[in-house]
């Protein structure tokens, strides 16, 4: 057996390679890990022996070979490790562990009271330091976190996010001042994305655009299940696409963008105009009821019931988010379109309009060829995703080798 140590060696990032592309691209057999990874079988022979001698790789069922002896698939053993993310979304911290296959090792949510920064941040702070302890197995020692707004991850700094009233908000430093780990910040629904294109509905694709509709609109591209951040980590920000020249006016100082007529609040205010104008409608049937108080949920439960006031307001905005996506469709080609977020989940009715609008506007041969459909991970898959991108960044062969001998240590040491 080879020990794993803290001094053990990784000539030339070999065992690092292996590990990440086992992790990004799932159990695949050791011709195609030579082939993405341009090592040769000799070098990954002797790595994959030592790997799976110490419990870090398995082999798995048969897989189905290019003719010949059937090939044998290899993959991450689940449970050897944890790693922390954490999603905030309308003032809820989802906070999960997960194992370098992306299995769920636990998780919680945490309401916090106030969206100041400060008490956004500490909120969070607070509850890792339970979690953490709670926890019956190694964390490898960093962190990903997923925010909304515009995030400079290099910097880990939320630059600017609109509706929590948040400018220049440097969390990245906060929570690795807090727990000594390393710490990488992103956009929460590109988060969402990063785990939806490995583990969700575009695990068998390869290049992938990812929406998501809430009470903002961001998306995220992702090519062989990596993130494309782009220059400055804006890449995705589709949400300020302008669409209406003369539409309302967004926060970020443009008038008509993507996010103002086609998110959650944009589909409240469509549904309130109709009925302001007469519209009859089960959502004002109840003549005390007041329409301050209508939330996006209400209108897509009530589309979904065929109530007609409904289903023309989610249709007007679905028609905008299906032009930008024919739009995108034409200048990026992607494999599949992921719709994600609260509207594109309670709403089949606006899935079908901006998918139906999408194969009208777009260029013919490109946009039915192009694949639509809706998130399947639960609500911790922006934890998940903001984890894999901390993974992304930092995890290296030797950093889980201390991380085991240190264990081993504890072990040793505990009475």
């Amino acid at each position: 057996m080879s020990p794993i140590s803290g001094t053990s060696k990784d000539q030339k990032g070999t065992k690092s390679i292996i590990l990440q592309t086992l992790r990004i691209r799932g159990p695949i057999s050791r011709a195609v890990l030579s082939e993405i990874t341009k090592l040769s079988r000799a070098t990954i022979s002797e790595a994959i022996t030592s790997f799976i001698d110490d419990g870090w790789i398995i082999e798995t069922e048969k897989m189905e070979s290019r003719g010949g002896r059937p090939a044998i698939s290899l993959e991450l053993a689940p449970h050897t490790c944890a790693i922390i993310g954490a999603d905030l979304d309308d003032q809820v911290w989802t906070i999960g562990a997960f194992d370098l296959c992306g299995n769920r090792i636990h998780s919680m949510q945490v309401y916090v009271e106030d969206s100041s920064p400060e008490i956004t941040i500490q909120t969070l702070l607070n509850s890792l330091h339970t979690f953490i302890k709670d926890l019956d197995i190694t964390p490898i020692p960093f962190i990903g976190i997923g925010s909304p707004g515009l995030v400079d991850s290099e910097n880990g700094i939320v630059q600017s996010a609109a509706d929590l009233g948040w400018k220049h908000v440097e969390i990245g430093k906060r929570v690795e001042k807090h727990l000594g780990w390393q710490a990488v910040v992103l956009n929460r629904y590109r988060a969402r994305g990063l785990a939806e294109c490995r583990y969700g509905a575009g695990r068998n694709h390869n290049e992938i655009l990812y929406i998501g509709v809430g009470n903002g609109l961001a998306g995220g591209l992702y090519l062989n299940r990596q993130l494309i951040t782009g220059f400055n980590g804006g890449a995705g920000e589709i949400g300020h696409m302008t669409i209406e020249p003369n539409g309302p006016i967004c926060p970020c100082g443009n008038r008509g963008c993507l996010q103002m007529i086609a998110s959650g609040p944009a589909l409240v205010q469509e549904t309130r105009r109709l009925l302001f104008e007469g519209a009859a409608s089960r959502l004002n049937s109840d003549a005390s009821f007041d329409l301050s108080l209508l939330k996006p949920l209400d209108v897509c439960k009530a589309a979904n019931e065929g109530d007609s006031v409904a289903k023309e307001a989610v249709e007007k905005i679905a028609s905008y988010l299906g032009i930008a996506m024919a739009n995108l469709v034409n200048v990026i080609n992607p494999e599949v379109i992921i719709l994600g977020g609260v509207i594109p989940k309670e709403c089949p009715h606006f899935v079908n309009t901006s998918t139906k609008v999408m194969h009208q506007r777009g260029m013919k041969p490109l946009a039915t060829s192009t694949f639509v459909k809706t998130t399947v991970l639960n609500t911790f898959g922006g934890a998940l995703g903001a984890a894999n991108y901390a993974l992304d960044r930092y995890l290296t062969y030797p950093i889980l080798a201390n991380l085991r001998e240190t264990a081993k240590a504890a072990n040793q040491q505990s009475p």
